[in-house]
């Protein structure tokens, strides 16, 4: 056991755990939330560990979402709470200080109450708080925010104070008549009293001291100045002093009782600050995965590790001031996978990799965000061994060989099946041979028993295992040959060479070193080594092509969503022209018409006729030219072209429907729109280009018709109807001339106008009317079928 913990606590050692939980601790607004961060608790088992990471996310989510969880800076209360536990009196601004927590703890709890859905797990923490509202109500009352009693604490205080007030006042008003007489205008040093000992005295000259009756107090560093309590003054002191014992005494006894209170909840105010410090420290987490762009993992127990784009968090961190880039590299291991042998050159990244994914399992335990992508996967290991750097002990008398081989032995005699082990280098400082051999049957043994290992090696033949047995997997740390240089990016499934020979003469070698150092080498050795090499600039290579034609395909598709966004814009504008195009056409057309009806209504007066069946004409010549020029806009045919079962628009009514009739030699058509069909003037008409509707079903089953059609039927003519009823006797005239005109102008020769009975006014207006009009041929009564004497059919000329 002991052996465990001490190869646990090194393992932690080695990847710089303390480090990373003393940047989490500087996230913290508290003492005991950074005590926490230090002190940060390992979760024993899958599920602690889920728990753990869900109250993470919850408050990341919290503080992304604008406003940020109420937590401020508070002091650690704890030696407070102790000591009034024992009966000790607290201080004023302890007891300020504890209503500031008790004000914190009331703000959690009602931030929380108000997102227990978007923030269950955090809500659970927070239901062992008590914000105790009845002990800050009674601190709030006898203590202020500063820390001093408050004047208004108890009855008794206030009579207390003000009477000592009362005695300051009337000790200064006779110390003012003191300053202000004749008789001490020439004992005095200076015109003004202060205090000493908390007594009231005046400055006297240090040769005059005798002709003042009183008590020395004090003499200035110069001696020329003696400050005297006056006989006249001791009585008017001596009561002072009195009631300042008095208020004193009181002070002490709220103070006693607020701190038998105090007492009272002390197991309350434990819990409560425990729980702030828990809430602190949740918050640096959130803060820390933020600073880092971190995001929650997948957790399971399949021993699965899956990082995409893995950046260890130390190194962020120490990038975040100078924003030099970092290489991320993904990370996998599968199920099968027991042992990832790590090779490649010095100073490529081998060993960070390791840590990478020892700081990984530990972050995972104590529930803090992962420096990779989301949608990473990493396994839970309850356990964490890393064998990293030289563990020479010269104070046991251990070599560098001697001390891993110590550390070995005893992980093997110690760890649990299940736990993560990080070796770099195992078996070195030692024969090479021997080494390796020793190395190769460490992993085996390891890999049986059920550990899962991450090593680095230079071993040729530790890289040559995932051929012999199952459950090994290469990775290398990339080593590019045109620049002599480490990329520092992982390649997984390919071994990777040492390149120390490169690297030296990268590093300024002399060059006879180097050749002799190449003819020395075992020829073996050196093919593979460059082969290892000239696969690894392949992989490199063929990486690199992948990288630009993947980049190249977002491009392209990037491109064809920014052609198809711009034909589908302009496509829009086109159509947006065309409209534009059309409503100005057809204001311009409606402005004609108005101009016409214009010159009709002036026409009405004198009655003539002619002039207006001329503006008629000239009318239809404007809408002809109007419609020439709406077919030049484009998306239009001319009506003549135009058959039944093509799209139209009708002008006026900026409705399309389906042409139900030819227009040839007809004043007038059929025009299916929606459900409905309707008579409209074929003037009025435009037809849409290249939109032909496939059929036009006849509507099914005997057409409904209006009264007035059924009253117009025997001459076989359209009717226009105007309904009049309920409007006064000018609105009704004005309804009936607007729909006279258009009657005429549209050629219909019949109008029904519906008045009704009511008392005859309206019909006795609207006849008088036709009687007069110029366009009005005849008009009679309807018969009982059509309506009767509550219906006018108006004849026009």
């Amino acid at each position: 056991m002991k052996d465990r913990e001490a190869l646990l606590a090194k393992a932690r050692q080695a990847l710089q755990w303390d480090t990373l939980l003393e940047a989490l601790a500087g996230r913290t607004v508290s003492a005991m939330g950074a005590e926490r961060c230090r002190a940060l608790p390992l979760a024993e088992t899958l599920e602690e560990a889920r728990a753990l990471l869900r109250e993470t996310a919850e408050m990341a989510a919290l503080e992304a979402g604008g406003e940020g969880f109420p937590l401020s800076h508070f002091p650690d209360l704890r030696p407070i709470v102790e000591r009034a536990a024992k009966g000790a009196p607290l201080q004023t601004v302890d007891c300020r200080d504890l209503s500031v927590v008790l004000g914190l703890v009331s703000d959690v709890l009602r931030y929380l109450n108000r997102r227990k859905d978007e923030a269950p797990a955090l809500s659970a923490i927070a239901a062992g708080l008590d914000d105790l509202p009845q002990l800050k109500r009674t601190i709030d009352r006898c203590v202020d925010h500063e820390g001093n009693i408050r004047e208004s604490a108890t009855p008794e205080l206030r009579d207390l104070t003000h009477q000592a007030n009362a005695y300051k006042q009337k000790i200064r008003t006779k110390l003012d008549a003191i300053l202000g007489s004749s008789r001490f205008a020439d004992l005095l040093q200076e015109q003004y009293f202060a205090q000493r000992e908390n007594r009231y005295v005046v400055p006297v000259k240090a040769e005059r001291k005798s002709e003042v009756p009183g008590i020395v107090h004090d003499v200035s560093a110069s001696g020329a100045t003696v400050f005297i309590e006056p006989r006249e003054l001791v009585d008017l002191n001596n009561q002072i002093k009195e009631a300042d014992l008095a208020v004193e005494r009181e002070v002490r006894r709220i103070l006693q009782d607020l701190t038998q209170q105090v007492a009272v909840h002390a197991d309350a105010l434990r819990a409560d600050l425990e729980l702030l410090g828990r809430f602190d420290c949740l918050r640096a987490k959130a803060s820390l995965g933020h600073l880092l762009g971190a995001s929650d993992p997948v957790l399971n127990a399949d021993g699965h590790i899956r990082l995409k784009q893995a950046r260890h968090p130390l190194l962020v961190l120490s990038r975040l001031q100078t924003q030099e880039p970092i290489v991320a590299n993904d990370i996998d291991l599968g199920e099968s996978v027991r042992v990832l042998v790590i090779s490649g050159p010095n100073t490529g990244g081998k060993t960070v990799t390791l840590k990478i994914v020892g700081l990984f399992a530990l972050m995972a335990r104590a529930g803090l965000q992962l420096t990779c992508v989301p949608g990473s996967a990493m396994a839970f290991f309850p356990e964490v061994y890393a064998d990293i750097g030289d563990a020479q002990d010269l104070t046991k008398d251990l070599s560098s060989f001697s001390a891993h081989m110590t550390d070995m032995i005893a992980l093997l005699r110690s760890a649990s099946p299940g736990a993560l082990v990080l070796l770099d280098e195992p078996v070195t400082s030692t024969d090479p041979a021997e080494g390796a051999a020793l190395a190769e049957a460490l992993l085996a043994r390891l890999a049986e028993r059920r550990f899962t290992v991450v090593a680095t090696t230079h071993y040729n033949s530790l890289k040559a295992l995932t051929q012999s047995r199952p459950g090994f997997a290469n990775a290398s740390v990339e080593f590019n040959i045109a620049t002599l240089s480490p990329t520092y990016r992982l390649i997984l499934g390919m071994p990777g060479g040492s390149s120390a020979i490169d690297i030296a003469g990268r590093l300024g070698m002399h060059g006879d070193i180097l050749d002799e150092a190449v003819r020395l080498v075992d020829r073996k050795e050196r093919a593979v080594e460059q082969l290892m090499e000239e696969l690894q600039e392949t992989r490199r290579k063929l990486d690199e092509d992948a990288r630009r034609v993947a980049a190249l395909l977002t491009e392209a598709e990037s491109a064809a969503r920014t052609q198809k966004a711009l034909a589908a814009s302009q496509a829009e504008t086109e159509k947006e022209i065309r409209q534009t195009a059309r409503r100005k056409i057809t204001d311009e057309l409606l402005k004609a018409r108005a101009e016409v009806q214009s010159v009709l209504d002036e026409l009405k007066a004198d009655k003539k006729l002619v002039k207006a069946r001329a503006a008629k004409e000239r009318l239809a010549a404007i809408e002809g030219a109007m419609q020439a020029q709406s077919a030049q806009a484009g998306d239009y045919r001319p009506v003549e072209e135009l058959q039944a079962g093509d799209r139209v628009e009708v002008i006026n009514l900026g409705a399309v429907g389906v042409l139900l009739e030819s227009p040839a030699g007809r004043k007038r058509v059929k025009v299916r729109m929606g459900e409905k069909e309707v008579s409209v003037p074929v003037a009025d008409l435009s037809g849409l280009a290249g939109q032909t509707a496939e059929a036009v079903p006849r509507p099914s089953g005997p057409r409904k018709k209006t009264g007035a059609g059924d009253a117009l039927a025997r001459s076989g003519e359209a009717a226009t109807v105007v309904d009049v009823r309920g409007k006064t006797a000018e609105e009704a005239k004005e309804a009936l001339v607007a729909r006279l005109d258009q009657a005429l102008l549209d050629g219909v020769p019949v109008v029904r106008i519906i008045h009704g009975h009511g008392t005859g006014r309206l019909k006795q207006v609207l006849r008088a009317y036709l009687a007069e009009s110029p366009y009005v041929s005849a008009f009679r009564p309807g018969e009982r079928a059509e309506g009767g004497d509550g219906v006018t059919l108006v004849q026009l000329k």
